[in-house]
């Protein structure tokens, strides 16, 4: 609020109390929020067209796979999320006079959740794997494949070189679209770890990795029973496609 408060000071000539400031901001309706982050390299012009043209890139597709595919398209995003044991205290609600205590530590343990979701039937597929790269992600591809074996899958994925490595293995009835550099927003996965972190690792320390397993399996099945809530997540105007 200092930048505010010194400019309306500069603007009217004279100091004033802060609480001018915000019986001002009030009477406006502004709110202090959180900024949704923004990489400097992020090129607004690169995602506003990715999101206009995806609707038409997913069916950039052979004679073949338009055959044998025709009518069972899925358009699905694809992301990994790192979960260990570094844990940080976060805000939480607490009585008047009570200033909460949680515990917190530095162990570089980790593991990765791979997931990816299709927003319109509020389905989703995850692993958990123990690294991420190249031969995890085929893993997981194939995990995808073999769930969906009567669709051909359109799949957002982000600029990872596990994502676009020579020795990545794409299954036939898979199809991979990069999404813009510096541009995790535009990717609705990430929506997914948001909401693990805040209701399964909020102000949580872990003695093992074994415990951290357990909470992202937890998180990860309530989600993937939960298909209202799915879609409510990754509602990204740019992935609702008919196919």
């Amino acid at each position: 609020m200092g930048q505010i408060w010194g400019a309306f000071e500069q603007r009217v000539g004279h100091t004033v109390d802060d609480s001018t400031i915000y019986r001002l901001l009030h009477r406006h309706g502004w709110r202090k929020l959180m900024p949704r982050p923004r990489h400097p390299k992020a090129d607004e012009q690169v995602r506003e067209q990715f999101k206009k043209t995806f609707p038409h890139r997913w069916k950039q597709r052979s004679p073949r796979e338009r055959q044998e595919m025709s009518g069972k398209s899925l358009i699905m995003a694809q992301d990994e999320g790192c979960f260990g044991r570094i844990s940080r205290a976060k805000r939480g609600f607490a009585p008047p006079g009570v200033r909460p205590h949680a515990l917190t530590q530095v162990v570089r343990e980790y593991l990765y959740a791979y997931a990816a979701v299709e927003r319109a039937l509020g389905q989703m597929v995850s692993l958990i794997l123990p690294e991420a790269s190249t031969v995890m992600m085929n893993r997981f591809l194939e995990e995808v494949s073999r769930v969906f074996s009567t669709h051909f899958v359109v799949m957002q994925v982000d600029g990872a070189g596990w994502h676009r490595a020579n020795d990545l293995v794409i299954p036939e009835n898979i199809r991979l679209i990069p999404q813009p550099a510096y541009s995790p927003e535009l990717n609705p996965v990430e929506h997914i770890w948001d909401e693990l972190r805040e209701k399964y690792f909020h102000n949580r320390c872990f003695p093992s990795l074994e415990c951290v397993t357990e909470a992202l399996c937890q998180g990860l099945t309530a989600l993937a029973e939960n298909s209202e809530r799915l879609r409510s997540l990754t509602n990204f105007p740019h992935l609702s496609v008919r196919c």
